[in-house]
């Protein structure tokens, strides 16, 4: 019994250090790849279930947190087409959220307002 709860627990454990690691992954390949983008800072992202959006069921949105100066709408709307086509067009990226079962990509600077990148 003691040898059960002892490797139940270690499973457990394993499991944790393994999804933080894999999150952590991910973090470092997105801060590494928005860093050279002048006038925004990345800052994290956040994987979001919306549950019944439509007939299919859910979607998983990768969320990402950017902070940049205050901008114009049109400026904003630049800055957020600069960072969708740098997703876009990375394909080992969008390999890898596919695997991981993101079905959108979105963009936010704040929490009233989010774009998404089609």
């Amino acid at each position: 019994m003691k040898q059960t709860v002892q490797a139940i627990t270690l499973f457990v454990s394993l499991f944790f250090i393994a999804t933080i690691s894999e999150a952590d992954e991910l973090r470092g390949l997105l801060q590494a790849h928005f860093e050279p983008v002048e006038d925004i800072r990345f800052l994290s992202y956040e994987q979001v279930q919306q549950e019944g959006v439509d007939q299919f069921g859910a979607m998983h949105y990768l969320v990402m947190d950017f902070v940049s100066g205050d901008q114009l709408e049109g400026q904003r709307l630049q800055q957020v087409h600069a960072i969708c086509s740098r997703v876009l067009r990375d394909e080992g990226l969008i390999r890898r959220l596919s695997r991981e079962g993101v079905d959108m990509v979105s963009v936010s600077f704040d929490r009233q307002s989010q774009y998404d990148c089609l």
